[in-house]
């Protein structure tokens, strides 16, 4: 079950560079500690709320009876204190059914509302999208299929409807950064396709998949077996209706991986990649989530021999 004020947390640190971006600051209430999170009881004691505020505006993140309530005020009175909060949206946050995927879609809703009313657009040029691989290039052996041309190849032949999260993720961070992409919502895209199960959408989704994996990098390799086909395990239907669909190459590692995944082993594995960290600069090469997750599949397989 969903802890609301956790959940609340969560949805507060992912709007606050928004926020930020705004001119608005968060408000820490009396009695909450410096350093920690201003998720507090709301009206009356009931529920619960967090604010931000800023010299020209103000918003209000409220959670009571399973709903959650975005409101926001431009208007300040003449004690400096801003009233006549205009509800923005309200949106469906039930403890008993919601889960990670409904906080970023909360979060991303009000960051994107704040940074369209009040953060304009800058003047400077958007960031070049990476190069892709070439299928030539791949064979040749001279390089192999990145992160970048599997999202590219995706968002081209199957989920068009991605390609602006595909290219706001480069304009965003500088570099295409394919862990928060594909968790943003085309590993679930995949995932109902693999469900519908329409053999044309399964030839093209696999003769995608196949073709990359053949000649990928780790990270590549990682991102099709763990975050697209890794959840599914959870539902012995969905790995059944890919069978005559991968290749051999494929195959192997899909059905290891699940069967760590969805082991008690994989427990943590799994968390961190239904909620993965807040994106931070590296400051230096490291292996990717995915590629540490596989990793740590390969050495339960190990040990279990």
């Amino acid at each position: 079950m969903l802890d609301i004020k956790e959940a609340l947390a969560k949805i507060y640190i992912s709007v606050e560079p928004a926020m930020k971006e705004a001119g608005m600051a968060g408000v820490r209430p009396e009695g909450v500690e410096k350093g920690e999170i201003p998720v507090v009881k709301g009206d009356n004691g009931v529920g619960y709320r967090f604010d931000f505020k800023g010299e020209a505006s103000a918003v209000a993140v409220k959670h009571l009876d399973k709903k959650l309530t975005f409101e926001l005020s431009t208007t300040v009175d003449d004690e400096g204190n801003f009233t006549d909060y205009k509800e923005v949206s309200v949106s469906l946050l039930d403890a008993e059914t919601s889960d990670d995927k409904d906080i970023r879609s909360i979060s991303g809703e009000i960051s994107d509302t704040i940074m369209a009313k009040f953060c304009k657009p800058t003047n400077q040029p958007k960031v070049k999208a990476p190069k892709t691989v070439s299928k030539a290039a791949a064979r040749s052996g001279s390089v192999y299929y990145d992160a970048n041309t599997l999202a590219s190849r995706l968002t081209a032949s199957l989920y068009p409807q991605f390609r602006g999260d595909y290219n706001d993720n480069i304009n965003r961070y500088g570099e295409f950064l394919p862990e928060e992409f594909f968790a943003r919502g085309c590993a679930a895209a995949v995932q109902d396709t693999i469900r519908r199960n329409d053999p044309n959408e399964m030839k093209k989704l696999f003769n995608i998949l196949n073709e990359i994996y053949l000649d990928a990098t780790n990270e590549t390799q990682s991102i099709i077996t763990v975050t697209l086909l890794g959840e599914l395990g959870a539902d012995e239907v969905l790995l059944a209706n890919c069978i005559d669909y991968m290749c051999p190459d494929l195959m192997g590692p899909v059905i290891k991986v699940n069967k760590f995944l969805h082991s008690s082993a994989g427990k943590s594995a799994r968390a961190k990649l239904k909620n993965p960290p807040v994106y931070k600069p590296q400051k230096a090469k490291r292996p990717g989530l995915m590629e540490r997750m596989m990793n740590a599949s390969q050495q339960a397989n190990t040990n279990q021999k």
